[in-house]
């Protein structure tokens, strides 16, 4: 009888195990990229942001991923390609013209990363998003005229923009250990 209970039990953890890796596969499947999945847990980046403290994230996401995108091309990865560039820098530029109306005053809490800085120093957030802005308006301007040695040097401003902003207006993320 024991063998039997020691069975259904292994059976039923293997079975456990298996459902939480297809509902990391699922997640998967349907393009959510956040997944994460170390000893059989499913977790969701960003799964408890709602509203407009989810949105920012997804353009903060968005941003990433173009960002991603170009950097691969700089680094030889990927073939190069101005207009693609161009294109990946008009979608950050877009994306930083969002912004303003994606920090309303009391979205700083949690889950949200956005220091409250933000809101004590508008304007050099404003500022800094501004400068983001124009970094991107560069390299896409050096995108569409296919000048690599442009396009790797304005690459490295939006990435000098997007970190300075980073390390003044976000809570530093704790370490994993």
């Amino acid at each position: 009888m024991n063998i039997i209970k020691r069975y259904l039990g292994l059976l039923f953890v293997k079975l456990l195990t298996l459902s939480i890796g297809t509902g990391a596969i699922h997640a998967q499947s349907i393009g959510e990229k956040n997944v994460y999945s170390p000893s059989n847990k499913l977790i969701v980046a960003h799964q408890d942001a709602t509203g407009v403290i989810k949105m920012r994230m997804d353009n903060m996401k968005s941003i990433g991923a173009e960002i991603k995108k170009i950097g691969a091309m700089i680094r030889g990865k990927r073939p190069f390609d101005g207009s693609q560039i161009a294109a990946a820098s008009e979608r950050i530029i877009g994306y930083g013209y969002k912004f303003k109306k994606l920090f309303p005053e009391g979205t700083g809490k949690d889950p949200s990363q956005a220091s409250q800085k933000i809101w004590t120093d508008w304007g050099g957030f404003t500022f800094a998003m501004n400068k983001m802005v124009r970094a991107a308006t560069i390299l896409a301007e050096s995108g569409r005229a296919g000048n690599v040695g442009q396009v790797k040097a304005s690459y490295r401003a939006l990435g000098k923009s997007c970190g300075g902003c980073h390390r003044v207006y976000r809570v530093k993320k704790k370490r994993r250990r």
